[in-house]
């Protein structure tokens, strides 16, 4: 009972961040805009459920500056957002799953986020938000930010946002932004419930203000709207604002994106590294310019670039650790190779480290145009004749190169390594070389392919 709890210390680890690890808490943090661990004299009450009788002083000088969460949480019922939020949230990498809105008003965890309001290091799982009535945002974070606040490391997983009928904006993670936003994503499904060309719907944000900026982000989630929603976009539905390095998934939000913002599955997953469109994801969010802060794990060639945290504090973050994501699957490292025992087949393979390189071209055009791959690996002290598997990706199944009209290549061997090149006969074979299909060479589970049209 509140009563019998005096003097409780909700800052536990002295960051001047107020801890959150119930739905009560995240509740009453509405009561305290200003994050100052102190709810105004008409709001104590309230507050006092998920707080009751904080420690005098329980934030360090000077004072709490804002929340923080510490678990997991997750919402049941119909969530009333949380109005001109005007501090710091850090999620510390933990979600909130459940968030669910159906009303007039701006929909989201958030109603609006007020100027000084920063949320970051959070994820929002599978939300259900659906606005109605006019000028109002649905998002899976916020309805709308205001210019002056910041959203950095959040990504929303799943759900679905629905924008009102009349005048309405709707984003996977803001409606109507003018905030700044960086290394975020959501994959959530965005629409609009009315035919209005005025409604703005967009993968990530449905409309930007002059003042939004959105940096190393992106969408892939499904976006649709009437025929007559002309605002409607797969980053974001009408843009005023800047938008750097964000992409969207044209295949997966199913629009065009514009502005060169829009790739292909396989073009967003190929990059497994800072590199090619994400070379310049490795941002400096913590105000530190001496070192970037390494945001993003990019897994393997069939992944989209995921979030990454430190929860448990051994100073490697990963992917795992920020919850909620479908994070892939890190095979153990491999046993020490032996020449005279070990098959050559389960060592040469990108699970190994035994491949060494890999090179696609593409040389003519249109019915003239020849790929050829070339995957060059490792074959340490193994001399023995080797099987090779070589066949077409097409996202869902290999498919046998013999049968496409692909001769069988020879392997070329020269001292400890190995290559083998193949490449399309126009003559002979009829497949697009595009985010659909790519010439794969496959051994073991060494994989060279192209995703150049």
């Amino acid at each position: 009972p509140a009563g019998a709890q005096t003097n409780v210390d909700y800052d536990t680890d002295d960051d001047r961040l107020i801890e959150i690890d119930t739905p009560a808490k995240l509740n009453a943090m509405r009561y305290d805009p200003d994050g100052n661990g102190a709810a105004p004299i008409g709001d104590a009450v309230n507050y006092a459920v998920g707080f009751p009788s904080p420690a005098s002083g329980q934030c360090p000088s000077p004072g709490c500056q804002g929340y923080e969460l510490a678990a997991d949480l997750t919402l049941t019922g119909n969530w009333t957002p949380i109005d001109q939020f005007a501090t710091t949230l850090d999620g510390q990498g933990h979600t909130i799953t459940g968030i669910a809105y159906n009303g007039s008003g701006h929909g989201g965890l958030f109603a609006r986020i007020a100027a000084a309001g920063v949320i970051r290091n959070l994820g929002i799982i599978n939300p259900s938000i659906t606005t109605g009535g006019s000028n109002f945002g649905a998002g899976g974070l916020a309805g709308q930010s205001d210019a002056g606040s910041q959203i950095t490391k959040v990504y929303v997983s799943g759900g679905a946002i629905t924008a009102g009928s009349d005048l309405g904006f709707g984003g996977g993670l803001v409606g109507d932004n003018a905030s700044a936003i960086k290394a975020s994503y959501s994959t959530a499904a965005v629409a609009t419930s009315g035919s209005l060309s005025i409604v703005r719907v967009g993968g990530l944000v449905g409309q930007s203000a002059i003042e939004a900026s959105i940096t190393a982000s992106y969408a892939a989630g499904a976006v649709s709207g009437a025929a007559a929603a002309l605002f409607i976009g797969g980053v974001v539905g009408l843009n005023n604002g800047a938008i750097t390095n964000s992409y969207c998934d044209t295949e997966a939000t199913g629009q065009t994106c514009g502005d060169g913002n829009g790739h292909t599955t396989r073009q967003l997953q190929a990059p497994t590294g800072y590199s090619g469109i994400y070379s310049d994801w490795n941002l400096d969010l913590d105000g530190d310019p001496m070192t970037n802060d390494d945001p993003w794990d990019f897994g393997g060639p069939r992944s989209y670039p995921l979030l990454k945290a430190d929860k448990d504090g051994d100073g490697t973050p990963t992917c795992r650790e920020f919850s909620g994501q479908p994070c892939y699957r890190k095979p153990p490292a491999p046993p020490p190779y032996n020449w005279r025992t070990d098959h050559p087949e389960s060592y040469a393979n990108a699970r190994n480290g035994i491949t060494a390189s890999c090179a696609v071209q593409t040389t003519g055009t249109a019915d003239a145009a020849v790929t050829t791959s070339t995957l060059t690996f490792d074959l340490a002290e193994y001399t023995r004749p080797i099987t090779l598997a070589l066949s077409l990706w097409d996202r869902t199944h290999f498919r046998s190169l013999q049968s496409l009209g692909i001769a069988m290549p020879q392997l070329q061997r020269e001292g400890q390594t190995a290559t083998v090149e193949v490449a399309t006969d126009p003559a002979r074979t009829r497949f697009r070389l595009d985010g659909q299909y790519g010439l794969n060479l496959v051994l073991g589970y060494a994989d060279c392919h192209t995703d150049d049209p």
